[in-house]
């Protein structure tokens, strides 16, 4: 989910499809340094100044048909800084975690 028509408000939640390991597993490949564990279900990283802490929760399983899809609720809580570090930072942070889909 894109903030394409709007501000990038200070924090606000996603839901995502993945267990939290392999968000954990993401989420260090997209950014050089993390802190925090899915055991541990809080994350923080920072760019410049900039600081963004993230917390999961699991939140069930998707069902389609037989398939099923491993959920969780994903919430973003950025630092003191504007809108526009906030925007730089999601995007970079988003494009790099970017799955394949249609």
């Amino acid at each position: 989910m894109a903030f394409i028509n709007g501000p990038v408000p200070e924090s606000f939640e996603r839901r995502v499809t993945a267990t939290a390991r392999e968000f954990e597993r993401d989420l260090r490949q997209a950014w050089g340094e993390v802190h925090g564990s899915a055991e541990q279900r809080s994350f923080s990283l920072r760019d410049g100044t900039q600081t963004l802490a993230i917390d999961i929760e699991p939140a069930g399983v998707r069902r389609l048909g037989l398939f099923e899809l491993p959920q969780l609720i994903v919430r973003y809580r950025f630092g003191p800084g504007d809108e526009a570090t906030r925007r730089a930072l999601l995007a970079r942070l988003d494009r790099a975690m970017q799955k394949g889909g249609g």
